[in-house]
């Protein structure tokens, strides 16, 4: 089964993650929870940290603050409208530092991420998924690899023509290099469901439901979960739910996904229309 998800690195989020390697991003990371940055990560850091005090790079990691504003940085790189005095900022960085260079020095990496990811992307139909929990998306999906930062986590943008998620590969263990994508696919396969969904509800959310909006994130871990089963199988799934219920500190996590999974077979069976149908059931649960 093939995903209709479209693979590809691009080179507008590569540029915001290039900004954060030149800033003091990668130390904050390091200093929130230590981990072995991927080698285009390391050298990317090494590389453009001489201009971490160029107006753009400064102008970036004000944007991120402590994360809060990843998405807002990674959604000004996809649409190219950085507020204010940042525009002129980041033409002149690229004019400068020329990034696209560093990029071309690491293609090898890049190529291989992406080939990583189409692969496991060819285990379930994430696209599908994704269609049944909502509608059918007005935008396509997109997904690229970041061996950028941050490497800790995936990042949502949207512009007028797409849904893109930017996901780092699986981090390993202590001081070894993160796993290539393709190394970890049940990983790789909750990540991104957890991070497609995440974005579709607050996107989709009802204004008559905006209170369910701070829970968009438990609503996308037991989507995950449901999606792992589909890909992975019932065990997979089930080994994840266990696994971040502890982690996450969520102890209601098995009951979210037990009406999610009820809630979705009716969706396939044409009970509801879409997510405003069923989105009243959520309240009190997530």
């Amino acid at each position: 089964m093939s995903s209709t998800v479209i693979v590809r690195t691009d080179d507008r989020l590569r540029l915001a993650g290039t900004l954060l390697a030149a800033s003091a991003w990668p130390d904050h990371e390091q200093n929130v929870k230590a981990y072995k940055p991927h080698r285009v990560a390391e050298q990317a850091h090494k590389h453009f940290i001489s201009a971490g005090s160029h107006p753009a790079v400064i102008g970036a990691l004000a944007l991120v603050g402590a994360g809060e504003g990843l998405t807002a940085l990674y959604s000004h790189a996809l649409n190219a409208d950085w507020p204010g005095d940042l525009a002129a900022q980041v033409a002149d960085f690229k004019a400068t530092v020329q990034p696209e260079t560093f990029w071309a020095e690491t293609h090898a990496d890049w190529e291989q991420a992406e080939n990583d990811v189409r692969a496991v992307l060819a285990r379930a139909d994430l696209a599908q998924f994704l269609a049944d929990l909502f509608s059918p998306p007005a935008h396509p999906l997109g997904f690229a690899p970041n061996l950028l930062y941050p490497g800790r986590q995936s990042v949502a943008a949207r512009s007028a023509e797409e849904v893109m998620v930017c996901a780092p590969p699986p981090i390993a263990w202590g001081t070894s290099p993160p796993w290539r994508y393709s190394e970890r696919p049940d990983e790789v396969l909750a990540a991104l469901s957890e991070a497609f969904t995440r974005f579709l509800f607050e996107i989709h959310l009802p204004s008559e439901h905006e209170s369910l909006r701070p829970r968009a994130g438990v609503f996308a871990l037991a989507s995950a979960v449901l999606f792992l089963r589909q890909a992975e199988g019932e065990a997979a799934g089930d080994q994840f739910m266990v696994m971040e219920k502890r982690t996450r500190n969520l102890p209601n996590l098995p009951a979210v996904v037990a009406v999610l999974d009820a809630i979705l077979a009716d969706r396939r069976a044409g009970k509801y229309a879409g997510f405003a149908d069923y989105a009243p059931q959520l309240r009190g649960l997530i």
